[in-house]
């Protein structure tokens, strides 16, 4: 496992996919702060913070891009050929996948509202801002975590690039609009639902439904971690 970690951190700091997706997401944002959709740095990470569709349509694409890339080019075949066990593959990739994930949840909104102090100027400090940026990534990633993870099994399912980043992406919209849309009609059950809580916890307090909701982000990301394995395992290379 430690040699496959090894492995995966040395292709994470040799790809440029990541860097190439938070690049376009801060062009986007860019053009917002330019039209002036936006008039402070504080409520563009307002904005940003609140906008769950644009990290997890990236993240879902980021997927499709690094996992399924590896199955068409022979290099988990490689791996599992060299001695490495079909688990430590399938789980070093997860986890460099949801590494990624994290550094994106951390530096599209840490550039964008730097761009934005720049531009539009800032209401509190750098600092504040910074430590804002920090407190709403630590609050969100658990949530994000357990959506990513259901990216990464289909990645593992299909192994196709354009099946699984089609299915990831239509899965993502499918997901954050429908529940948007029936939170009003169904508010006892989807309040637990990590889209809902995602926008809830950007602008308020922990509470009861975020923790209840952490809890069930977790619970998702080990069953698709397992479920991924297990599927590995029983593929043929």
């Amino acid at each position: 496992m430690k040699g496959m970690l090894k492995a995966e951190l040395f292709k994470f700091s040799h790809a440029c996919s990541l860097w190439i997706i938070i690049g376009v997401l801060v062009g986007c944002c860019g053009i917002t702060i330019a039209t002036g959709t936006y008039d402070s740095a504080e409520s563009t990470l307002a904005g940003i913070s609140k906008d769950s569709m644009v990290p997890i349509l990236a993240c879902a694409i980021y997927s499709a891009i690094m996992i399924t890339d590896d199955f068409s080019n022979g290099l988990v075949r490689q791996y599992v050929s060299n001695g490495y066990t079909r688990t430590a593959v399938i789980s070093a990739k997860l986890i460099h996948y949801l590494f990624g994930c994290a550094v994106l949840l951390l530096v599209y909104p840490m550039v964008s509202v730097l761009a934005a102090a720049m531009v539009q100027g800032i209401e509190t400090t750098i600092a504040d801002l910074m430590q804002s940026i920090l407190i709403s990534f630590i609050r969100t990633l658990p949530l994000y975590l357990g959506l990513f993870s259901v990216f990464y099994l289909f990645s593992v399912l299909l192994k196709k690039g354009v099946f699984a980043m089609g299915v990831s992406v239509a899965f993502a919209i499918l997901m954050v609009v429908f529940t948007n849309k029936f939170y009003e009609n169904a508010p006892e059950i989807l309040k637990y639902s990590p889209v809902i809580q995602i926008n809830e916890i950007s602008g308020g307090s922990i509470t009861t439904n975020y923790l209840v909701s952490v809890i069930l982000s977790l619970v998702l990301l080990i069953l698709c971690a397992v479920a991924s394995v297990l599927k590995f395992n029983h593929d043929e290379l």
